[in-house]
């Protein structure tokens, strides 16, 4: 008993020194850096409808804490110390699950820190998401928490796990609708954890209810927010033009036929004469998947938010539309055009979404460039020979008693596809997106040279988790 008691004590101190560290680490940019306004900042302080509610009702939570000025400093060092919750939740979890050693540990919670640091001196944007005003900030450690529940799914199969999955969904999706990938993975997970053990009858009833749970609770979380705050139960506004601003990139005035409506087509002829003006089309791309993808990414934002935004609220003054009825207007016209331009411009959707996807696959684990593309394609290559290699292993000896790390990695490489395949149809796949699953790939890949070597040095039971 005293001595379960020590072990105790010792993981806690561990815990808590782990802790500190990474909240040292995490504030250290906020202090640096201060606070980062991002381009999307205002529209989530301003609580836009076009904007999910998770992370409106964050800012809000800490603006009324501590006033308009203070609560943005509130929410970013409120989102540094959940970024050291989890980093220190997935050492911890991984630790214990695959039985690490020292090394292994580190290496774990290396990488983690890692991502912080592409961040800040390797990415574009130059500064750490944890203490920027925008979704990445909290959902990233969101992202971990509910990534490893679903890991519990598949190697606990208890019913902890699940309900965690289902409500860290939840949170993700009323945060980003880009986690609506979460509802896919979670549908996946369950069906391969629960099949062997309980039947495809049940291992399907538990995971459509799972993903039906996850949908219509965000939904109604969605909609309770506008009845309080605009008086309409009714989701957040732009759903129906998801991916407008795309097909307005690839379209040509040939297409306007497509639009029944004489207002909707003026409208459209409008929105091209524009593009044309400032050459935001698929015609002023240079050749090569990764200059159309490039093109595309510094067209798409300026479409719908200098040229489309515009041009409809114009069409609205002239009509007269009251400012109570503008969002719903604006959203059938969006809605109406997105949907007859998507036959003309399924061609061309499939070839950039194609290059998307190639562009997605290697912004998740290196950066675009004409060089680290071939990288990538070696680093994926790799991977997938370390699962194999490691399965071999395992099967050789049959003397090992940690969790099979290849289940790991193939999630990780779920959670990829995913994410590149659904993010490639909505928007271009820039790092923001993709870095979800960064990390992970990087500790799925390092878990299972950690056990490799020790299988082949014969040492798959000599550590006991995190201790």
């Amino acid at each position: 008993m005293g001595e379960r008691m020590q072990k105790k004590q010792k993981q806690a101190m561990l815990c808590i020194a782990l802790f500190a560290v990474s909240l040292a680490f995490y504030l250290f940019w906020y202090l640096l850096d201060s606070v980062i306004l991002t381009e999307d900042a205002p529209s989530y302080i301003n609580m836009q409808s076009d904007r999910e509610p998770g992370y409106c009702l964050y800012l809000l939570l800490f603006r009324k804490l501590f006033g308009a000025e203070l609560g943005i400093h509130g929410a970013v060092i409120g989102q540094c110390v959940i970024a050291a919750v989890a980093a220190c939740v997935i050492t911890v979890e991984l630790t214990n699950l695959f039985l690490l050693n020292r090394i292994g540990s580190i290496g774990i919670l290396a990488i983690q820190y890692g991502i912080t640091l592409l961040n800040r001196f390797v990415a574009q944007r130059r500064y750490s998401y944890f203490n920027s005003i925008e979704t990445e900030g909290l959902a990233y450690s969101l992202w971990i928490f509910w990534f490893l529940c679903v890991l519990g799914i598949i190697y606990k199969k208890d019913k902890k796990s699940l309900i965690g999955a289902i409500i860290w969904s939840m949170a993700l999706i009323c945060i980003r609708k880009q986690m609506l990938i979460t509802i896919i993975i979670l549908l996946i997970a369950i069906l391969f954890s629960y099949i062997g053990n309980k039947g495809w009858k049940t291992a399907w009833i538990c995971a459509i209810l799972s993903c039906v749970l996850c949908f219509a609770g965000t939904r109604f979380v969605e909609c309770g927010y506008n009845w309080i705050l605009r008086g309409a139960f009714a989701p957040h506004t732009g759903d129906s033009s998801f991916i407008l601003g795309t097909e307005l990139y690839l379209a040509d005035d040939a297409m306007a036929q497509s639009i029944t409506d004489d207002n909707h087509r003026k409208i459209f002829m409008e929105i091209r004469k524009r593009a044309e003006e400032n050459e935001y089309h698929i015609s002023y791309a240079d050749k090569g998947w990764q200059s159309l993808v490039d093109h595309y990414s510094g067209a798409y934002d300026r479409i719908k938010f200098d040229i489309v935004m515009p041009v409809i609220r114009e069409n609205q003054d002239a009509r007269g539309i009251p400012e109570a009825e503008r969002e719903a207007d604006y959203n059938q016209i969006a809605g109406t055009m997105m949907w007859a331009l998507f036959v003309p411009c399924l061609p061309k959707l499939a070839k950039l979404y194609v290059c998307n996807i190639i562009h997605g696959l290697v912004t998740t684990v290196l950066k675009v460039h004409v060089l680290l593309n071939w990288a990538a394609l070696v680093l994926y290559l790799c991977y997938l020979a370390s699962m194999v290699l490691l399965y071999g292993a395992g099967r050789k000896n049959a003397a090992w008693d940690f969790a099979n790390p290849v289940y790991f990695a193939l999630l990780v490489l779920l959670a990829i596809a995913v994410n590149v395949c659904f993010t490639s149809l909505t928007i271009y796949c820039q790092m923001r997106y993709m870095l979800y699953n960064t990390g992970l790939f990087y500790q799925a890949w390092w878990v299972m040279l950690i056990k490799y070597i020790q299988i082949e040095c014969g040492k798959g039971n000599k550590n006991r988790g995190f201790v």
